[in-house]
């Protein structure tokens, strides 16, 4: 007989024993439970935003002068600061560390892409993740989780929940996936699970109203050059706000313990736009801008950074004073160019920091000489919910939570991670286009920029 118990002070069981001793084991376990009250776990749901890209150098001096009231009402009901990220500042494996508490190393997603034996470039999958992430921790400690857009989360895994794969945007947004079901010999696999959300998802793609008062920085192409790609960047506008409606529908329905929500405009269009806040002689060589083009693009760039905010408003609508909110990104900007095109880039230490925002009943203000580390989110989130942290963790519970020491295991992946197994999402090829396009693969021929 399999015996799962989550006790009250935060220790989860999962073992066999014979039916026999069955009542006798539960017994006893209930008699523990009873014996470590001193230390309830703490009510409240989780919602964790991750915004790609997003760095302090734009956002604290608009903190200042007021121009993003969601992030502002964190930051001054909890905290916020730096989050310290860790090299090569490649965003799926960064996001990994963030959702597992471990190093690369350790959670074995290390780049966008891997090459194959025979020379085929592939996506890093969920199958190659070596640790239980967040998601996975969370429903085997019998939470309602919901994962909208996270970094590599196909082949969808089942949950406690639902999860909405990072595989959806490219393909969904442009109507390939039901083109490539139409005309490919693969079979198109799942990137909604469970699959009844699968209709309620493409019905939330399919809307055309905007969430937000903030219209899309970029539908006035003639402002900017055209190497920007003005087009694209409308895009990554749209697949942001899209994000968001999935993520506050999932939410209103399954009001989920934990929900999980990836944001990657920021980074898309910062990759763009950083020409705008730099000053001339950050750049060698001649873009050809103007004064108003380069305007433009700096104003685009803080319009966006504004419309995040108002997104991350109408995601914490459904969380209230018991429930802990967490805002991270994985890493900053700094200028650098790529593909000559591409004026935005992470790769030095100036770049090595993100931002975190974290709000909710035992939040407070840490040492100043502590560092906030991308591998601390998970286990601050587990000690926050009473969940034990895993030893074998690198990051630990961040000093902004204001709780005693928890109970710990040797380890999380020790219960196996089923897959839902329908054969491939038909789209990592975009995917692997759109990488090119921002010059991640040395070496390769991008595709033509079109829009």
């Amino acid at each position: 007989m399999l015996i799962r118990v989550f006790s009250g002070c935060g220790v989860h069981c999962r073992f066999t024993a014979p039916a026999a001793l069955a009542l006798p084991i539960l017994l006893v376990v209930c008699l523990c439970w009873v014996g470590c009250g001193s230390e309830p776990r703490v009510r409240g749901r989780v919602l964790l935003v991750g915004i790609d890209g997003a760095t302090l150098r734009i956002a604290r001096p608009m903190l200042d002068r007021g121009e993003l009231p969601n992030l502002s009402k964190l930051g001054s009901e909890g905290v916020f600061g730096a989050l310290r990220s860790h090299f090569p500042l490649i965003s799926p494996r960064i996001w990994a560390s963030i959702a597992t508490g471990k190093v690369p190393t350790q959670h074995g997603i290390l780049n966008f892409s891997k090459i194959e034996p025979d020379g085929s470039r592939h996506l890093f999958s969920s199958r190659d993740r070596k640790a239980h992430a967040l998601w996975n921790i969370a429903s085997d400690a019998g939470f309602k989780v919901a994962v909208i857009n996270w970094w590599t989360t196909f082949p969808l895994e089942k949950v406690n929940g639902v999860i909405v794969s990072d595989h959806l945007l490219p393909m969904e947004l442009t109507g390939r996936r039901r083109i490539a079901s139409d005309t490919s010999d693969t079979a198109t696999g799942s990137i909604v699970f469970p699959a009844q959300w699968q209709e309620k998802v493409d019905a939330l793609v399919a809307k055309e109203e905007p969430l937000t008062e903030i219209g899309d920085p970029f539908a006035d192409a003639s402002v900017f050059p055209e190497w920007i790609l003005p087009g694209k960047l409308s895009q990554r506008y749209r697949n942001d706000q899209v994000v968001t409606r999935i993520a506050s529908a999932v939410d209103q329905e399954l009001r989920p313990d934990l929900l999980m929500v990836f944001l990657p405009g920021i980074d898309r269009v910062s990759h763009r736009l950083w020409f705008g806040v730099e000053p001339d002689s950050a750049y060698k060589g001649d873009y050809g801008l103007t004064d108003a083009k380069k305007a433009a693009m700096n104003d685009a760039l803080h319009q966006y950074y504004r419309y995040t905010d108002a997104l991350i408003g109408e995601l914490t609508r459904g969380f209230g004073p018991d429930d802990l909110v967490l805002v991270v990104s994985d890493h900053g900007f700094e200028a650098g160019t790529k593909m000559m095109v591409l004026t935005g880039v992470h790769d030095s230490p100036r770049a090595l920091d993100g931002l975190f925002f974290a709000s909710g009943p035992h939040i407070s203000n840490p040492p100043k000489d502590e560092w906030v580390s991308v591998n601390d989110v998970t286990p601050s989130v587990l000690r926050w919910l009473g969940i034990p942290i895993g030893a074998d963790m690198d990051g630990r519970p961040a000093a902004f939570i204001d709780l005693p020491p928890g109970p710990s295991i040797p380890s999380h992946d020790s219960t196996p991670i089923e897959y839902v197994e329908d054969g491939e999402s038909g789209m990592e090829a975009e995917i692997l286009d759109q990488l090119r396009s921002l010059g991640y693969f040395e070496g390769e021929k991008p595709p033509p920029p079109t829009e």
